[in-house]
């Protein structure tokens, strides 16, 4: 079996990264809406608690992702797409990896510089590197929550050209990342 990317599809590793991403990328964005709008209590530090642990396996992720594609690219875009389909689907790509990238970051800077312990699923904390700094803190939290608002409009741009591809333009584009085909 072919770990790899082809000149026509994605390769099963690519593929099991991208679906577990989106998965928890997608909870992610759901828990971290709901645990906002909770009361201050355990319940909601728990939730916040698994937060962190998720977006600190997303940021693992992503790295291993990144240096995947360093190692197998993708595929070629279809030749018969346009120039500014091209352009649109090279520029949401690169969005999504920047959200991808900085969600994880300014989400450690909160609990740095609020002063909060990050730890990864009960198994070992993350150092703290930066010291607390509230009104820091209050502009970062607003970061990270708008950077998130955009990835989740990211997402929704990412599905709805994905089945354009599939039931408008009818290439390959989907298929190669659901199958590999």
């Amino acid at each position: 079996m072919n770990l790899r990317n082809t000149d026509h599809s994605y390769g099963p590793v690519t593929r099991a990264i991208h679906w577990w991403m989106a998965a928890i990328i997608i909870s992610l964005i759901g828990l971290g809406l709901y645990m906002t709008s909770l009361p201050d209590g355990d319940p909601k530090w728990e939730l916040y608690d698994l937060h962190k642990s998720l977006g600190s396996l997303v940021f693992v992720l992503v790295l291993i992702r990144l240096a995947w594609r360093r190692i197998t690219p993708p595929p070629p875009l279809p030749a018969a797409m346009s120039s500014f389909d091209k352009l649109a689907a090279h520029t949401g790509h690169m969005l999504l990896y920047a959200a991808m990238i900085t969600l994880p970051v300014t989400g450690y800077l909160d609990s740095s510089l609020g002063g909060y312990h990050l730890s990864v699923f009960g198994l070992f904390d993350v150092p703290m590197l930066f010291s607390e700094d509230k009104e820091l803190f209050e502009q970062v939290v607003t970061l990270h929550r708008w950077i998130g608002y955009g990835l989740a409009l990211l997402i929704i741009a990412h599905i709805g050209a994905a089945l354009k591809h599939h039931l408008i333009d009818h290439d390959r584009v989907l298929m190669r990342m659901l199958r590999g085909q």
